[in-house]
């Protein structure tokens, strides 16, 4: 649910990168204008799908690393304080399918294309 009425913002970023996309697409920008506006295009893109997922995968990891952890709360911190001062093994099999999967996650959001 949402208070705010439509558009939503992953509607409006949708519209203004499918506008980019057009413009991208012309002939009515030199070369270096249109890489330019793909630039713009893919970062609109990587805003977009962490707003639509970004709450939704914090939670995820909020509650896998709270368990790795052995603790209530879970921050990248002290994850990595407990790394630095070697209190978690860096070859432990549970810290390592953490991280593969917070990679893939992040991926997924960064450049969906990379995992197909």
């Amino acid at each position: 649910m949402s208070i705010f009425d439509r558009p939503s913002s992953v509607e409006l970023l949708e519209a203004v990168i499918d506008f980019i996309k057009q413009e991208v697409k012309s002939d009515d920008y030199p070369a270096n204008k249109r890489f330019k506006l793909q630039i713009v295009s893919n970062v609109l893109g990587i805003v977009k799908r962490e707003v639509e997922s970004g709450n939704e995968i914090n939670k995820k990891f909020e509650k896998l690393g709270a368990q790795l952890l052995g603790e209530e709360n879970f921050s990248l911190e002290v994850l990595s304080e407990k790394l630095r001062n070697n209190k978690i093994d860096i070859t432990d099999s549970s810290l390592i399918d953490f991280l593969y999967e917070l990679t893939e996650e992040k991926i997924k959001i960064d450049n969906p294309k990379y995992q197909k």
